[in-house]
């Protein structure tokens, strides 16, 4: 096909005992062996922000097929032009490699070094989301591609919640996880730290007690603590911070947390296009 990676002088690997595809495998399983700063990227779009972040490609693998469709041949002619490694595997091999059900065909191992709360730059009136104990991988993604879109300073997660280098994470952030800052596995106590030393309000979000999110004042400097998908922030020592809820039709438990902290974020974005406090 024309554009494909099936041609001759680009590798073909067929072991999968082969260094590369050990190492994709051991940085999908968040192993330490891989190296802390290296992250899988798979599917088009994630390739797409992964590549335009300006974050380094170790290497791509994909199968012969991968660059019919012209998004993937574009992808191909930025990876030759930048002089990243490329070979292929077969589809059964891919297979090995990706925990998607119908894989597109190509990932990267992109690097990444995880940033340090204090190196990043001051966040201004951007706001900030910390997750606190969150477990599934695919609000998490959601959660940081939200916080991107709405012109979030960073996202920062407690220790104790699921690795935002999670494959499913990156995917289900878009490839946002290669656009805005993730600080993970910080301690509670450091964020209000930080918090208070840059003077941002710090904002519980509960589903049941305090005050509503629309009359929060959320034009100044300020962050967003969303809880455990079950327990909330209970018995993580935050139960001072002052809350804001979402109203709901009665008989609803709770919003899932990722759609939770999507509408915090945007009526925050919504309150600084109004301008600054009066």
């Amino acid at each position: 096909m024309p554009g494909s990676l099936g041609k001759p002088g680009i590798p073909h690997l067929t072991s999968r005992a082969n260094p590369l595809l050990k190492r994709i495998r051991l940085a999908a399983s968040g192993s330490r062996r891989a190296g802390d700063d290296l992250v899988v990227a798979e599917g088009v779009r994630v390739l797409e922000e992964a590549t335009s972040s300006g974050h380094a490609l170790d290497a791509v693998v994909a199968t012969p097929g991968f660059g019919s469709a012209q998004r993937e041949r574009a992808l191909l002619e930025l990876w030759r032009a930048r002089g990243v490694p490329l070979c292929t595997v077969d589809e059964r091999l891919f297979c090995s490699l990706s925990d998607v059900r119908t894989p597109q065909g190509a990932l990267a191992l992109v690097r990444v070094p995880p940033p340090a709360l204090g190196q990043l730059p001051d966040p201004g009136a951007a706001p900030i989301v910390c997750a606190l104990g969150l477990q599934d991988p695919g609000n998490l993604g959601t959660l940081i591609r939200a916080a991107a879109a709405a012109g979030a300073a960073f996202v920062c997660t407690a220790r104790g919640t699921v690795s935002a280098r999670n494959p499913k994470a990156v995917r289900s952030s878009a490839g946002s996880f290669f656009r805005i800052p993730v600080v993970e596995h910080l301690e509670p106590a450091d964020f209000l730290a930080y918090a208070a030393a840059h003077a941002i309000a710090v904002y519980c979000a509960d589903p049941a007690a305090g005050t509503p999110y629309t009359l929060a004042d959320l034009r100044g400097r300020c962050a967003f603590v969303l809880g455990n998908e079950g327990r909330g922030t209970q018995g993580t020592g935050l139960g001072s911070l002052p809350a804001l809820r979402i109203p709901m039709a009665r008989a609803t438990e709770s919003l899932n947390v990722a759609m939770a902290g999507t509408i915090l974020l945007f009526e925050a974005a919504r309150q600084r296009a109004l301008g600054p406090t009066p």
